[in-house]
């Protein structure tokens, strides 16, 4: 066995625990077997900052996760809403959101937490896409790996807003998120940007080292395949920036 982010085989490292590809916390049922217990573990500790990276993907996640979630749908309750920066109340059936403290609109909060977000956005894409497609090796990767876990220099994530607040959604999806890579004909995909998308949210990312030309064309290609869904393509630098209330189901 080989580990997808450090390269270190089952005679260095152990691989005794599930690594969870999507948070446990977020109803993530799937794990990748191919990920070592110090680097699954590294996705889940704290270390230096307030929240580890995982903690920050779940606290953007399990807001939407919550919105779309009807008991109706599924055979087993997801459990308690729980996060430490958020409350949802329920009144005649609708839901509202309510800002704890602990949320801070600083911008130097938002960009730690965002920074945190992305690299657990990438943890969760490479990891999938090798479990699903057998993936993440090639040297091409490295970009993810430096960044996602080993906080190394800085990538970016593209996402996009919905025109319309209509989605396709498994019955029990938002009980057992599922990451997509080709659900829907608008997720483009090429050899330097790919796009998942994820309880209902769109996010576009360069998966290898690309230039001006390469991010021109694909930026034009992107847009036009997703006419009359969405409406515009953001680079994400703070949580605010991502619909994670999917507000625009309301709109």
């Amino acid at each position: 066995m080989k580990c997808l982010w450090c390269f270190k085989t089952e005679i260095e490292v152990t691989f005794k625990k599930k690594a969870h590809t999507i948070p446990k916390s977020l109803g993530g049922q799937r794990y990748n077997n191919n990920v070592c217990d110090e680097c699954n573990k590294y996705f889940g500790e704290k270390g230096n900052e307030k929240y580890s990276i995982e903690e920050a993907l779940k606290e953007t996640f399990v807001i939407s996760r919550k919105m779309l979630y009807r008991p109706e749908d599924g055979k087993r309750k997801i459990g308690a809403f729980k996060s430490r920066f958020f409350e949802i109340k329920e009144r005649k059936g609708k839901k509202r959101l309510v800002v704890k403290e602990s949320f801070r609109f600083d911008s130097q909060f938002q960009q730690r937490l965002c920074q945190n977000f992305k690299r657990g956005l990438y943890k969760m894409y490479l990891e999938e896409l090798n479990r699903q497609k057998g993936l993440g090796y090639d040297s091409k990767y490295d970009v993810i790996r430096d960044f996602s876990r080993f906080g190394k220099g800085d990538l970016p994530v593209f996402y996009f807003e919905r025109l319309i607040g209509m989605m396709m959604l498994f019955k029990r999806e938002a009980e057992t998120p599922i990451l997509f890579f080709d659900r829907m004909k608008y997720l483009f995909s090429d050899d330097y940007f790919d796009e998942i998308e994820f309880l209902g949210h769109v996010f576009g990312f360069p998966v290898s080292i690309f230039d001006k030309n390469d991010f021109t064309k694909y930026l034009d290609k992107t847009m036009k395949i997703k006419t009359g869904f969405f409406k515009n393509m953001i680079m994400i630098k703070s949580l605010l920036d991502v619909d994670f209330t999917l507000k625009v189901m309301n709109d």
